[in-house]
């Protein structure tokens, strides 16, 4: 049998409907990022939309975008199968433009914070720039979405995974106000020998309590060792001690006044499979009328 098949020079670039994107640049950073926007094609809730900024956006976008009720055809089929539905949207994913694989190097400058590196990544020699990133999401991309859209700045969530989940859970020990829904997926706490475990933890608003998500799969942190796995690989999850580091992480911080925790340990699913373990709900969460400032 013979296939006739287009050339790749002749043939269209895949297009996200419904979506949009935008590049910024930023003075806290010096660099550029794409921005992606997915908009819900039916009006705001009374305040505005709520919005989900995502980081790794270059990776996480499309799925979210898929994930993202947008249309009211789409919203009605919701409340003929369940009580609960969630409102419309906005999802802002945080890119560099390129293939995730090339941005190792950006990504660990971004999302870890200024601390020792004797536990840091070897892969990458760039690290503890999460200050400055940080800077750029709320003192320049937040005006600038807020600008071309109605948004509810009380109703916003971070979302991250890996490093950038290390960064959400950072954003919540130094600025809880930035945002009210903290998702932290599979977060690299092992990093800067496991100083955020012992971050000074800030006062929280009792009265609009913020959520923290922690998520992490069973399998990435094994139990002893598999001769069927690469020894050097099973050293790595060992000794990254992602299952534990989370649940210290959630020790530490439960029954704190003014945050509300979701902690779990997924099982069968490793370090890559819960970044799309956490896409397919945490839009459900963090656009859930039930999860407004005060409820």
């Amino acid at each position: 049998m013979c296939l006739n098949l287009l050339p790749l020079a002749m043939a269209e670039p895949v297009v996200l409907d419904g979506a949009s994107q935008f590049a910024l640049h930023s003075r806290h950073t010096g660099r550029d990022y794409r921005i992606y926007l997915s908009v819900p094609a039916v009006p705001p809730p009374a305040g505005g939309y709520p919005v989900l900024y995502a980081l790794d956006g270059d990776a996480s976008f499309a799925r979210l975008h898929q994930a993202n009720p947008r249309e009211a055809s789409v919203f009605e089929r919701l409340r003929q199968h369940g009580p609960v539905v969630p409102q419309p949207g906005v999802v802002v994913g945080i890119g560099y433009g390129r293939p995730f694989s090339q941005t190792m190097d950006l990504r660990a400058e971004d999302y870890t914070p200024p601390l020792s590196c004797q536990g840091c990544e070897l892969s990458s020699p760039r690290h503890g720039g999460a200050d400055a990133f940080a800077r750029f999401i709320n003192e320049e991309l937040k005006p600038e979405v807020a600008r071309r859209l109605p948004l509810n700045p009380a109703r916003q969530s971070l979302f991250g995974h890996s490093y950038g989940g290390l960064f959400t859970v950072y954003q919540l020990l130094r600025q809880p106000q930035s945002f009210q829904h903290f998702f932290a997926i599979s977060p690299s706490l092992w990093f800067g020998d496991r100083a955020l475990l012992a971050a000074p933890v800030p006062a929280l608003p009792v009265a609009a309590p913020r959520l923290l998500v922690l998520w992490v799969g069973q399998d990435e942190q094994p139990a002893s060792y598999d001769l069927a796995v690469a020894r050097q690989r099973q050293q790595r999850l060992q000794q990254n001690r992602m299952v534990s580091n989370t649940a210290e992480l959630h020790a530490r911080l439960y029954g704190l006044p003014g945050l509300v925790s979701d902690y779990r340990v997924v099982p069968g699913h490793d370090h890559g499979q819960m970044h799309g373990y956490a896409i397919d709900r945490a839009l459900a969460i963090a656009f859930s009328p039930a999860w407004q400032p005060g409820h």
